[in-house]
């Protein structure tokens, strides 16, 4: 038995909701729902939902139109009725009966209960708390593992994916497998990779921004991406990018900016609770 993305109805641009006070996120969360933001990723660790959950109810717009991806923390990770009291709190905060999505929120291969975790988030699935189970900062590996343990692929893998971490390895494994692809941190914030010249000649050579073409590069790979915002500008700027097809020279262009042949902080040794 597999999951199928398709029928899960994944929008291609998700909002995220970290590392910002909640009242900035219900704000934020209002503007998007009023420009047509319809999926939105959150966690326990952001302290987000209950902010998320009184814009949709300020909104007015169905629960049934919108797809919510929340997260359990790695403290919750191994035991069955850690994992579902941990959904129902996110549930229950959002102020929904079910998530769209849940994923572990790091891989923790170290304490080795991810396939496990999985295993039990499939569970919830069976009790209706949720539609489908994805997994977050996985590696190959990881993946195989979890398939090996419950015959399930993951919806999607949510990863860190830019130009500057390229993580070769998984895109192509994701291409003989049946697990989409959710990026995040796609415009690398911060890194100066906006103001690069590759970036700015491709940008003039595609008719669009450099936002534009990080992000449509990536939807245009078909993966999903997960982007930030803190004005009504960057949401509209994200919502209106649509797919570029870029031809293969310049596809090698960006990829010959990876710096890192993991993402920052390695899911493999990075430990949060």
């Amino acid at each position: 038995m597999s999951q199928h993305l398709a029928g899960m109805a994944l929008p291609s641009i998700t909002l995220g909701t970290g590392l910002r006070p909640p009242k900035d996120v219900h704000r934020l969360v209002g503007w998007a729902l009023d420009m047509g933001y319809r999926s939105f990723d959150t966690a326990a660790l952001y302290g987000t939902e209950a902010a998320i959950g009184r814009a949709i109810r300020d909104s007015g717009i169905d629960r049934r139109e919108l797809f919510i991806t929340v997260k359990v923390r790695g403290n919750e990770y191994g035991c069955r009725a850690r994992v579902h009291q941990a959904i129902e709190r996110s549930l229950d905060a959002l102020g929904t009966s079910f998530a769209d999505m849940v994923v572990p929120h790091w891989p923790l291969p170290m304490v080795r209960a991810l396939p496990s975790t999985f295993a039990q988030m499939l569970d919830a699935r069976a009790e209706g708390l949720v539609r489908g189970v994805g997994l977050s900062n996985a590696s190959s590996a990881m993946v195989r593992a979890v398939r090996t343990e419950t015959g399930e692929w993951p919806l999607v893998n949510q990863l860190h994916l830019s130009p500057i971490v390229g993580q070769a390895d998984f895109t192509r494994f994701a291409e003989t497998v049946p697990v989409g692809i959710q990026a995040y941190r796609v415009l690398e914030s911060g890194s100066g990779l906006m103001q690069t010249r590759v970036i700015s000649e491709l940008s003039r050579q595609y008719g669009c921004t450099p936002t534009q073409l990080l992000i449509g590069w990536q939807l245009g790979l078909g993966h999903r991406v997960v982007l930030g915002a803190s004005t009504q500008e960057q949401l509209g700027a994200n919502l209106d990018t649509r797919p570029l097809e870029l031809a293969p020279s310049d596809s090698q262009r960006l990829a010959r900016l990876d710096r890192f042949s993991l993402a920052k902080p390695d899911p493999v040794t990075h430990f949060e609770l």
